[in-house]
This record gives structure tokens, C-alpha cells and sequence, in this order.
């Protein structure tokens, strides 16, 4: 038995690692020159920036990882001042209640909402189809929870609109506390869910972990894109162009580790079916600024991990992660380093801002939220993502159930649209996706 997968971010990488501990058979396919997918760190002019994920939760497999890879000396765990975080709240800076109860301690909500906060527990489990996560926290906790907690939340993780992710995507678990226990609260006390994982990144960056998956890796090919898949007689047919040179390799089961839009070109006629629902599937666009101030110049204290901005505030930006309060060597010790987040589904439109726009807009919001002094900042960088973060909505179900047909014909998918967004969800999923292809293979079956 021999494997096909296509696509070198984390999830492709993480699956062919697993496979070849396993001793399966498999080609990794990039049709890029590097690997990573959205995980990229770039380094220019001395600052070290991170252009997608910034930050990752630990994990048993995370953890379990870093050691095989010899990683360990190159963690770099965030600083505590972490635990804080800040939402944007009639224009300025309001720290965030860290737990559910604190919730009614702090002055963040009004009275109101907390009694509501407290009488959550009384409020019946109902069955909605196709329930919101708006829906879902409103009905549970009230519209101001929705506005000021799960608006800045669902917005930092998806890039989202909490009126259009379905609730049994994109918090499985919330609604799962509310069924088995009649209460979200209930639920976060029994699993202690409330209390952070710890977060972590690596003296070099985030793209260090994928390079070292790939350094491990005896069949991956880079700069090799994937033109059309086939399949005849049971078998898939990738063609795959590598340096003008068209090659046809057979292989017996097909893995899609590849965003929505590019995995619905390659079953355009194979599956057409498959390949209309990942077109269905959402990507917004994604900005994302780094911007560097003298600290002198920055009134704020920065005490934490960053600050998001509500929809309720009318803000240009998404919010900013303070990635110089969490990590040192991200900037010059006298300076401090912002990394701001412009579009997703609730901004869309801000992130098509021409570039000299869109970096003086920024500069602009976080010189009036942060007392920033200077004119300009000491360095500013903008990458723009077309196609973000895919979003868990209505959409994403016939995507979803697809997928699971397909595994049957010997096709998976292996991306965050189906494993979820964060990085240790893909390689959770990779690990176990590496088991499921295995016993699949003769001699699994020889051994049962």
C-alpha cells in the first residue's frame, strides 16, 4: 500500500511523519519551494516576525513531538503576563474576566449580565438546527456576553462572525457541556477547562517545528505541484510537474492536505461533488501588520498577551497580539513590537486596503488606543493572507459529511478545515488519521 498527499503545511507534514514511524509507504507532495503552510516567520532588518500562527497550546502530542525532533532546547514558553487579556470597550482597554466566575467579580460586565452569568446553570438545554454561536451564548448568557466575550474571542481564533459559525463546529465542546451537563458552566468546572494550557514558541520561530518535521522526512518533494488527479482501476494517478517534467505515479490511497479552494481543483473531475462543497467553503482575507515603537514612546504598559477589538467598537483593526510583552528577541530590548490583525469575516473589506493605507490605518489606531508619541513607527511590515482562516458555518457541514463518504474510495482530507484551525488540532488529527490509514494496509490485517 502506498500513499499520495498533497500539500506540506503542518497537517501534511505532521501525517507523513506519523505514516513513516508506522513504516507506511507514502510521497509528500509541495508544489512550493518551502513547507509550513500558513506557519511562516520571516526575519528582516533584526526583527523576527511571525506572518501566521504566533503562538501554540500544548499538547501531549505537541509535547511528545518536540521531544522525538530534539526540540526541546529551542521552547520558548510566553511570559506570564500572558494570562491577561484586554478587550476594546467604549475606546479603551478593559481586562478581560480570566474564568467564569471572575466573570461576576470584575467590573467588565454590567450587573445585569452578571446575575444572568449566575443563573446560567437554570437555563434548559435546547436543540436548535444550525444554532449560532451568537444564538447559542445569547440565549445561555445574554447579548452583552455575546458582544464584549465571544465577539473578540470567535474573532481572534477564526477571523470570524460569531452570528454565522454554526456552534457545534466551531465550540463543539460548549455545546456538548450544555447537553450532557444542562450547563456550560457546570461543564467548564467538571473538565477545569477554564484553566489556559500553556503557550509556547521557539527561539527562531514557528516555522521552525515544520522544517524540523521535514528534515525527518524521506519522501517529501518540494517544488513539485500536483496538476491532476485520476484515478483508474482502483488506483490514483498523481501528475505532478516538477521542473517542466510532467511524472504519473500510482498510488493506492489519496490524502488532500491542502486548503478548501486548491483540494476542490484536483477533484474537479474525479469528484465533482467533493469539489463543490470545498468551494462553498469560506476563506476571508487576513492582514497582518507588525508595527515597532520606541518604548519611551508608548504609553501603555502592554501588561499582557494583546488586546482585540469588538465589532460593537467600529475599529479599523481586528486587534493586536503585544508579541514583545510575551517573547523576547522579537525586537531590540528598547523597543516594543505590535502584531495587529486587519479583516476576517466581521472586516473583510479593511483588509483589501491599498498597503500605504492599510499601514497608516494602523499605525493610526494603535497611536490613539496606545498614547504611541512618535509619528511613525521605527518599522512597519504588512502581509496580506487572501484566503485566511476557513470558517465553520453552514457551509462547511456538506464539506464536512463529503469527506467522510470519500474515506470509503480511499480519499482523506487532512487540513484545517476538517481537523480545525489550531496547529494542535491538525497534528492531533494527523496522528490519528497515520492509525486509521495503517490498519488499512495488508499487513495490519495479517497481524489482527
Amino acid at each position: 500500500m502506498k500513499v499520495a498527499i498533497i500539500g506540506a503545511g503542518i497537517s501534511g507534514l505532521a501525517l507523513a511523519y506519523y505514516l513513516q514511524k508506522l513504516g507506511v509507504p507514502y510521497d509528500l507532495f509541495e508544489a512550493g519551494e518551502h513547507v509550513g503552510g500558513n506557519i511562516r516567520t520571516v526575519h528582516q532588518k533584526g526583527y523576527l516576525l511571525e506572518l501566521g500562527p504566533n503562538s501554540l497550546q500544548l499538547s501531549d502530542e505537541l509535547q511528545e513531538l518536540i521531544t522525538e525532533l530534539k526540540l526541546e532546547h529551542e521552547v520558548v514558553p510566553t511570559a506570564d503576563v500572558s494570562n491577561n487579556r484586554f478587550v476594546l470597550r467604549d475606546g479603551t482597554y478593559q481586562k478581560l474576566p480570566s474564568s467564569p466566575f471572575s466573570f461576576v467579580t470584575n467590573t467588565f460586565f454590567s450587573w445585569k449580565t452578571k446575575k444572568r452569568i449566575l443563573q446560567e446553570r437554570e437555563v434548559p438545554p435546547a436543540q436548535v438546527p444550525n444554532e449560532t454561536v451568537s444564538q447559542f451564548f445569547e440565549r445561555r448568557f445574554g447579548r452583552e456576553v455575546v458582544d464584549y466575550a465571544v465577539d473578540p474571542f470567535v474573532t481572534g481564533i477564526y477571523g470570524g462572525d460569531p452570528d454565522k459559525l454554526l456552534v457545534e463546529k466551531a465550540l463543539p465542546k460548549l455545546k456538548e457541556f450544555e447537553t450532557k451537563y444542562g450547563s456550560v458552566l457546570k461543564g467548564l468546572v467538571k473538565h477545569n477547562t477554564a484553566a489556559r494550557q500553556k503557550t509556547f514558541s521557539f527561539a527562531n520561530g514557528m516555522s521552525t517545528l515544520p522544517n524540523a518535521i521535514a528534515e525527518k522526512l524521506i519522501s517529501l518533494h518540494t517544488e513539485c505541484r500536483v496538476d491532476i488527479v485520476t484515478r483508474s482501476q482502483g488506483k490514483y494517478i498523481i501528475c505532478c510537474d516538477t521542473a517542466g517534467e510532467h511524472d504519473n505515479e500510482e498510488y493506492d490511497l489519496l490524502v488532500l492536505a491542502l486548503p478548501a479552494h486548491h483540494a476542490a481543483d484536483l477533484l474537479h473531475h474525479t469528484f465533482p461533488g467533493m469539489s463543490a462543497a470545498l468551494q462553498n467553503i469560506n476563506y476571508p482575507p487576513m492582514a497582518v501588520v507588525h508595527s515597532v515603537y520606541n518604548r519611551s514612546e508608548v504609553g501603555h504598559s502592554l501588561n499582557g498577551f494583546g488586546a482585540l477589538n469588538p465589532k460593537a467598537e467600529d475599529s479599523f483593526t481586528a486587534g493586536s497580539i503585544w508579541t514583545s510583552s510575551l517573547f523576547d528577541g522579537r525586537c531590540r530590548p528598547h523597543e516594543v513590537m505590535f502584531t495587529t490583525f486587519v479583516g476576517g469575516a466581521q472586516y473583510e473589506q479593511h483588509a483589501h486596503t491599498e498597503t500605504e493605507t492599510l499601514l497608516q490605518n494602523v499605525h493610526n489606531e494603535l497611536r490613539e488606543k496606545y498614547d504611541i508619541k512618535s509619528e511613525e513607527p521605527v518599522f512597519q511590515h504588512a502581509h496580506v493572507w487572501q484566503q485566511a482562516i476557513p470558517q465553520y458555518d453552514l457551509y462547511i457541514e456538506d464539506a464536512h459529511l463529503m469527506a467522510q463518504m470519500l474515506e470509503k474510495e480511499g480519499v482523506y482530507s487532512a487540513a484545517n478545515w476538517q481537523a480545525g484551525v489550531s496547529v494542535t488540532s491538525c497534528i492531533r488529527y494527523a496522528k490519528e488519521l497515520a492509525y486509521k490509514i495503517n490498519l488499512r494496509s495488508p499487513s495490519s490485517r495479517i497481524a489482527d
